[in-house]
């Protein structure tokens, strides 16, 4: 080790070199394999996590196939705990969303909140930091538990007081005790409040009781132990029987079925996350076998320059043991300079890490995954020691005395060459990648939202609404004002389309409900037939609504409709209330809501009713978006609506967040590509010099005998095209296979043309070109006299 300290800055071996580009290495390369690791752990902190299983629901309505919900209606749980002596405990809970909590002395409390019934931590244990036990805490109304994070906001004097909602002065709740939060590698949600399931009924409808409908709860059970979903089949089946849910499927037309999903399968269980999740690990494996290769490459690209003094080593009897441990000694001070290095590369990227990974470093990094990372690192320094070991050793004694010339070139040419596939492979798929993201930015949804911001309504009253309607329509900037209660950048709620007659059920429809005058306007949605709402048809017989062209598509093969389908009636779950009918009054051209993501995309059709009062979400259309004209609406809102805060946020920006797991995604294969191409050409440089400077003679005798510079640049270039082409070649190849499988998590996705794949492969072949160009053309112009000097 004494040996390998002194050694450290010894001029033509590339020590800073090698321990810069391997700390990169690892630093990246760890990161991913932590992730990988983070991801794969998910719930492990569940006791009994064996035994946890989601309940999910699975329907078929005619024409259509299965399709699966993670949801069940409210009387799932405790009905299963009721006719499943297998179940031990079942529990529920539903989501409000974000609330802002105020304490009697005007502190806020900022966090998502959740109804959850009293056996939630019977399910989901959390350790109790103060308070009511939950198990009787939570059967009371307006009883509520915060988390930890809470805590440090409240105070500790928070329990027993009361809190109100901010959106809602008249909501109270009481805080009866603190849990621990949960960690962030678990499927649930971020839960910050958790209000007494009772609590429901106060501000949205209160479906606990229901078989059928309102399918908004997320219902888990824990099994006893010993015990399988298929024990349970019997008595799911006794439970739908005994509250006549198959009798009213069957006069509905609709099969439905309900499955257990274990907890610990659920983050793996979709497609969208196993693959990502084999692309870092892929990623961290590339990172590493880089970083390892190039170590390996540069150590072998020293031995003209070090060949003298292993020989002279073994004149004084050095043994190949001793030649092995002085490589191995180097190797690990390298390995352990280059993971102090690789620490406080992640440490100065923490930010930029955070963000793309979504989670703190210090839930990426426990005690046991740290020392998983060390073990890798304890694996990369015993590679970097043992290959390059066994070419040293192979070192003839009679070198000392001789200039060494054993090229080990097939060596450096095949690292070289798997570097190359690894640079092209990664260079490729950023290609695939980035287009895929900016299709995806791209995509036009079926409404224009570049030019829109929204604020949400909720809490404020309803003449301010309209004061701030009226004053926002005198900005000049201002195109149109309009409002909706569906957020366009969601997915919406679920109604079915029935027969009042039969009772049997169409179809499920996305459901819109709402929206105000200019809508389609405002939003450039073609109306292409019939017209937009008439606010004067508004009896209590009868109520207007706009469908899209795939609605009346789906009802012409379902109910068979023919003809015009302006005005005809349709009966709307959710809106035909004591046989009230919807008369179609317009047909719009489709529009798409959410992600294009496959797993969150929706295909149903979508239906308008008509609102003349602002509710939901208030939409401004600008003639030009700028920062100027948005902080005027904000001042409008604010002027005009004084009973809440409304903030204003671009709805552009709102879709485009849609994507940002894909963001991340572009941004870390970008910075990894760049470091791999990075290394990849301190490995060709080292490789070219190491080339040139054991051909010097050879270069210098040709140049006198009248080669011209294209000449030696042949003998280099071409030996290096012969393996550059095949790798670019092998690692696009592997690209388009990777690329394949990525873009079958999108329901819109680019093509991956021939041209695509081969202007990356130009592009590396290009810059390997020019790298070692610019090399030999150094090399070549040097006064062959002094090269021939040295010999």
């Amino acid at each position: 080790m004494k040996r390998a300290l002194k050694g450290l800055f010894r001029k033509g071996e590339a020590n800073v070199v090698k321990i810069v580009c391997l700390s990169v290495g690892l630093a990246i390369g760890l990161v991913m394999l932590a992730e990988v690791i983070f991801e794969r752990s998910y719930d492990n902190f569940l006791p009994g996590l064996k035994e946890t299983y989601r309940v999910e629901e699975r329907y078929k309505q005619k024409g259509v196939d299965w399709k699966e919900f993670t949801q069940t209606p409210g009387a799932i749980g405790p009905g299963l705990q009721r006719y499943c002596p297998a179940v031990e405990v079942a529990t529920r809970f539903t989501g409000i969303g974000s609330m802002t909590l105020t304490t009697e002395d005007h502190k806020e409390l900022d966090g998502q909140a959740y109804f959850c019934d009293s056996t939630f931590f019977r399910v989901f244990p959390r350790k109790l930091l103060m308070g009511e036990e939950p198990y009787t805490g939570l059967e009371k109304a307006n009883n509520a538990y915060i988390s930890s994070k809470l805590l440090e906001v409240a105070g500790e004097q928070i329990i027993g007081k009361t809190l109100s909602w901010k959106q809602y002065p008249e909501f109270h709740v009481t805080v009866v005790g603190v849990f621990e939060a949960f960690p962030e590698n678990t499927h649930l949600p971020q839960m910050d409040v958790l209000i007494a399931l009772p609590t429901i009924g106060q501000v949205a409808y209160d479906g606990t009781n229901n078989w059928l409908g309102n399918d908004r709860y997320k219902t888990y059970v824990r099994l006893r132990k010993g015990s399988t979903p298929d024990d349970l089949k019997e008595g799911m089946d006794r439970m739908l029987e005994a509250n006549h849910v198959t009798e009213e499927l069957s006069q509905s037309g609709t099969n439905l079925e309900f499955s257990l999903r274990p907890v610990a399968e659920i983050f793996t269980s979709s497609d969208y996350n196993r693959i990502m999740n084999i692309v870092f690990l892929s990623f961290a494996i590339i990172m590493l076998l880089v970083a390892v290769l190039n170590y390996i490459l540069l150590v072998v690209s020293s031995m003209v320059s070090r060949a003298k003094a292993i020989a002279t080593y073994r004149c004084y009897g050095a043994g190949s043991g001793d030649i092995y441990r002085m490589i191995l000694s180097e190797s690990l001070l390298h390995g352990l300079i280059s993971l102090v290095l690789a620490v406080l590369i992640i440490f100065g990227l923490q930010d930029f890490l955070q963000e793309q990974i979504g989670h703190s470093l210090e839930s990426l990094f426990p005690l046991s995954t740290v020392w998983v990372c060390l073990a890798v690192t304890a694996g990369v320094i015993l590679l970097c020691g043992v290959m390059p070991g066994y070419l040293y050793t192979r070192i003839p004694v009679t070198y000392a005395y001789r200039r060494y010339t054993e090229n080990k070139r097939r060596w450096k040419l095949g690292l070289l060459c798997l570097q190359f596939v690894l640079t092209t492979f990664f260079v490729c798929l950023l290609t695939v990648i980035g287009l895929e993201y900016d299709t995806l930015m791209n995509f036009n949804p079926g409404f224009e939202y570049r030019n829109t911001l929204y604020a949400d309504l909720s809490g404020s009253k309803m003449v301010e609404r309209e004061r701030c309607v009226q004053e926002l329509k005198k900005l000049p900037e201002v195109k149109a004002v309009t409002w909706g209660y569906q957020l366009l950048s969601d997915n919406c709620s679920g109604d079915n389309v029935y027969n009042p007659e039969t009772g049997e059920e169409y179809m499920n429809i996305a459901d819109m409900y709402d929206v105000g005058p200019d809508y389609h306007k405002a939003f450039q949605i073609p109306v292409i037939e019939g017209n937009v709402f008439t606010p004067t048809l508004t009896d209590t017989l009868s109520q207007q609504v706009m469908v899209s062209r795939r609605f009346v598509e789906r009802m012409k093969t379902l109910a068979g409709w023919t003809g015009s389908p302006i005005g005809k009636s349709v009966y709307i779950t959710s809106h035909s209330d004591n046989g009230v009918v919807a008369i179609v009054c317009g047909v719009y051209e489709e529009i798409h809501l959410g992600s294009q993501v496959l797993e969150e995309h929706d295909e149903r059709p979508t239906v308008m009713f008509y609102s003349n009062k602002p509710w939901g979400y208030l939409y401004v259309t600008l003639n030009r978006m700028s920062p100027e004209a948005m902080k005027q609406v904000q001042q409008v809102v604010d002027r005009t609506v004084a009973s809440q805060q409304l903030k204003v946020y671009s709805l552009s920006l709102e879709m485009g967040n849609l994507y940002n797991g894909v963001l991340h995604v572009r941004n870390s294969v970008l910075f990894a590509g760049l470091c791999i191409l990075i290394i990849a050409l301190t490995g060709l440089v080292a490789y070219v010099r190491d080339e040139v400077s054991r051909r010097r003679a050879e270069i210098a005798i040709r140049i006198i005998h009248g080669a011209s510079m294209a000449d030696v640049q042949k003998i280099f270039l071409l030996d290096l095209l012969k393996i550059a082409l095949p790798a670019v070649v092998i690692g696009a190849l592997c690209a388009w296979k990777v690329g394949e499988q990525l873009l079958q998590l999108f329901a819109v996705k680019i093509d991956l043309t021939w041209y695509l794949f081969a202007g990356c492969m130009l592009l590396v072949c290009v810059i390997v070109w020019l790298v070692a160009f610019g090399l030999v053309w150094k090399a070549a112009r040097a006064n062959p006299m002094e090269n021939l000097r040295t010999e």
